[in-house]
């Protein structure tokens, strides 16, 4: 019996060296397509729309306007309010224009993991163009997500006065680099933070009045909120949790398959796995964001549960104004999970704050009965008018 079992081992094993060297033409073929993307960005060949390099420092004003449904924009002028009900009754001076949401282009030099040398990528970042005296929200976006997956939040939050930053991180969105030059990047929440304050500091972004995050991009919000002086509040939407999701678990092996894809001869292989893990978690990747699951691999793996717990317990010592928005029927995050976040970040269910007696209270905790594991889409108006009441109480 042992010697048939290992030759069924000999066998699987052979079945495999053959199916990835049977693949290893067409990711050969496709890895050179993504290289000459990548060396038409360094060489400054490809800036597709609209490139902007470096944008003076901005400074954020003090006011809101009243709260509004419509998809206009509407430009506070300077005033000097002297209670919330005030700031919100500021838009009678604005000035309307059409919703822009739409991504632009900036070269930023992101670290490699020896440290020693940069990768100059072009990234996307979305900006509603709100201006540099409006209160700012820098928004992530989850895996295989893109940042105009924000754009129903952002017409509720432009109307209040908001501008909007959605910055896409390398690999993200259209923010396109090779498959290899994913495994030089650090993807740690460690090195996602130094390629969002670079972003951010290129962008000429140098206050946050809130980290809008969703999915996995809130170990990512959770690390930035913990390690930056100028982050002023957090909402976490549908957020990963202190501890891996069931598509991620065994996390052992998630660990394993994510070493496996730093080696091309196994790409077939692990991409099959993120496939597999996607289904078990309820989650279809749309073909067009197939090229993400390699960079939410890397991410996935890489994932330190104890810095997160670390980083969500700063968070509650800072006494850092935090917004958590999740659902009953979120395939993706169990309720237990969300639950474990809440308690660690010191949120109780059913608790509202407020900045003073009269002022508009806030939910620390939204709870959907649906919606699933798109809450910034389903439900847009209720979670962006809690974001824009809990600014006022750091504002």
């Amino acid at each position: 019996m042992v010697t048939t079992a290992t030759s069924h081992s000999r066998c699987l094993y052979n079945f495999f060296l053959l199916l990835c060297k049977s693949a290893q033409l067409l990711v050969t073929l496709n890895e050179c397509r993504m290289e000459l993307s990548s060396v038409c960005i360094r060489s400054g060949l490809l800036l597709r729309g609209r490139c902007r390099l470096v944008v003076g420092g901005a400074s954020l004003g003090r006011r809101f306007c009243a709260v509004a449904s419509s998809s206009v924009l509407r430009t506070c002028r300077e005033s000097n309010p002297k209670s919330s009900d005030e700031r919100l009754g500021a838009g009678s001076q604005n000035v309307n224009k059409k919703l822009t949401w739409q991504p632009n282009k900036i070269v930023v030099q992101c670290r490699l993991k020896n440290g020693n040398s940069k990768l100059p990528v072009e990234v996307n970042v979305f900006d509603n163009e709100l201006g540099h005296g409006a209160p700012t929200v820098v928004m992530l976006l989850g895996l295989v997500g893109s940042g105009d997956d924000f754009r129903s939040m952002v017409t509720y939050l432009s109307s209040a006065g908001i501008r909007c930053v959605a910055p896409e991180i390398p690999g993200f969105g259209d923010s396109l680099i090779s498959r290899s030059d994913i495994y030089n990047l650090d993807f740690t929440s460690f090195g996602q933070c130094q390629m969002l304050a670079d972003i951010l500091r290129g962008w000429g972004i140098t206050r946050i009045d809130s980290v809008i995050s969703h999915s996995a991009a809130s170990w990512l919000a959770v690390r930035f909120g913990a390690s930056t002086q100028n982050v002023r509040s957090l909402s976490l939407i549908n957020p990963m949790s202190i501890r891996p999701n069931k598509a991620m678990r065994p996390y052992a092996w998630t660990k394993l398959v994510g070493a496996a894809a730093r080696n091309r001869v196994f790409w077939p292989v692990v991409d099959s796995y993120i496939e597999i893990g996607a289904r078990r978690s309820g989650f279809k990747i749309p073909t067009h964001k197939q090229r993400q699951k390699f960079v939410g691999l890397e991410a996935v793996s890489t994932v330190d549960f104890n810095a997160v717990t670390e980083d969500v317990i700063a968070i509650r010592e800072k006494r850092l104004p935090v917004s958590v928005a999740w659902s009953r029927n979120d395939k993706m995050i169990e309720e237990k999970l969300s639950r474990d976040l809440l308690n660690t970040l010191g949120i109780h269910q059913d608790v509202k704050k407020n900045q003073d007696q009269g002022s508009t209270i806030y939910k620390e905790e939204l709870v959907f009965e649906s919606g699933g594991h798109v809450l910034h889409q389903k439900h847009a108006k209720s979670i962006s008018e809690n974001i824009i009441a809990m600014l006022q109480t750091v504002f």
